[in-house]
C-alpha cells in the first residue's frame, strides 16, 4: 500500500466519521478499511482515532496529521486541475454538485447534453451541504449569498419560495409541515416559518421529503417555486414569500478554460436562463 492511498483512507474516515461511509467513497468495504486503518495506525505506533458509539473521532495525533494530509491532498488536486484546466478536447468526466431540490430541474438538461456530447461523462452529486468544489467537483450550483473566493461564477437567479399544498385540498387554512435540517437552519426560512406557521403537524427534512409529504396529506409547506410549479399534484397557496436565495453557478478558477467544462456550461446556462421566471416564481 502506498502512502497516498493510506492518506486517502485516513482523510475519508476523518471526514465521514464512519468506515461505512469511507468505504462507499473509496469503493471498498468496511472490513477491508478496518484492516488497512489498523495497519496504518500501527506504522505510527499510536492511535489516530477513537472509536465511539457515533463513529470515529480524531485523537490529538490524528488532528495534527489531518492538517498536513489536507495540505497534501489540495496540492495533488491543484496539480490535476492545472493540467485538466488546459484540456483542448471535450472529453472526460465533469462532476457536478447541486442541491437535492435541483435534481428534477437539471436532469433533463444533462440527459440532452450527454446525448450530444457522448465523450463527456456527467457525474451528478446532489448535496445540500457544501460539497468541496476544490477537491470533489468541477461545477457547483449553490444557494448562497457568499460564493467561495477561490471560485469564479455568476448569480443565475434569485430563487423564490412559496406555500404549496396538494391539489386535492382547498383553501389556505391547512396544517403546516415544518422544514428542519439544513433548510430549516437557514435563518430566512426559519424566520418565515415562525411567522407563518400556526398549526405545525410534523417536521420534515429536505425538499424531497417535503414534496412527498405534501402530495400525500392535507397540509401546506414551503417549497422552491421551481419545485412546486413543476409538480402537477401540487397547487400554489398565495404569492411567493419574502425569501430569495441567490442561485450561483461556480467553477474553480483553474478549470475555466477546460474544454469539457466549457462545453457543459455553454449548453446548460442558456437553458437555465430560459427558466428564470420559473426559478424566481413568476407565473406565466
Amino acid at each position: 500500500m502506498n502512502q497516498w492511498d493510506d492518506l486517502k483512507l485516513f482523510l475519508a474516515v476523518a471526514k465521514s466519521g464512519t468506515l461505512t461511509a469511507a468505504a462507499a467513497e473509496l469503493g471498498s468495504n468496511a472490513a477491508t478499511l478496518h484492516r488497512r486503518l489498523k495497519s496504518f495506525e500501527e506504522s505510527f505506533e499510536l492511535s489516530l482515532f477513537e472509536k465511539g458509539p457515533r463513529g470515529y473521532r480524531l485523537t490529538s495525533a490524528g488532528e495534527q496529521l489531518l492538517s498536513h494530509a489536507e495540505e497534501i491532498e489540495e496540492s495533488i488536486f491543484a496539480a490535476f486541475r492545472a493540467v485538466l484546466g488546459h484540456d483542448q478536447q471535450a472529453t472526460g468526466e465533469v462532476r457536478i454538485t447541486l442541491p437535492q431540490a435541483m435534481v428534477s430541474l437539471m436532469t433533463p438538461h444533462l440527459v440532452d447534453f450527454s446525448s450530444q456530447f457522448e465523450n463527456i461523462r456527467v457525474i451528478l452529486l446532489p448535496d445540500d451541504g457544501l460539497l468541496d468544489l476544490e477537491r470533489s467537483t468541477d461545477i457547483a450550483f449553490r444557494f448562497t449569498s457568499q460564493p467561495l473566493e477561490t471560485a469564479v461564477g455568476r448569480n443565475l437567479a434569485d430563487v423564490a419560495w412559496c406555500r404549496y399544498a396538494s391539489k386535492d385540498t382547498k383553501g389556505t387554512d391547512l396544517p403546516w409541515l415544518l422544514h428542519v435540517g439544513v433548510i430549516g437552519r437557514n435563518p430566512i426560512i426559519r424566520q418565515q416559518q415562525q411567522a407563518l406557521i400556526e398549526r405545525e403537524v410534523i417536521q420534515v427534512q429536505g425538499v424531497a421529503g417535503m414534496l412527498a409529504a405534501l402530495k400525500n396529506s392535507a397540509t401546506q409547506g414551503l417549497l422552491p417555486c421551481f419545485v412546486g410549479e413543476l409538480d402537477p399534484e401540487l397547487r400554489r397557496v398565495g404569492e411567493p414569500i419574502d425569501v430569495k436565495h441567490q442561485l450561483w453557478l461556480l467553477i474553480h478558477a483553474d478549470l475555466k478554460r477546460s474544454a469539457r467544462v466549457r462545453a457543459l456550461l455553454d449548453f446548460i446556462v442558456p437553458r437555465l436562463m430560459a427558466q428564470r421566471n420559473l426559478l424566481e416564481g413568476v407565473l406565466a
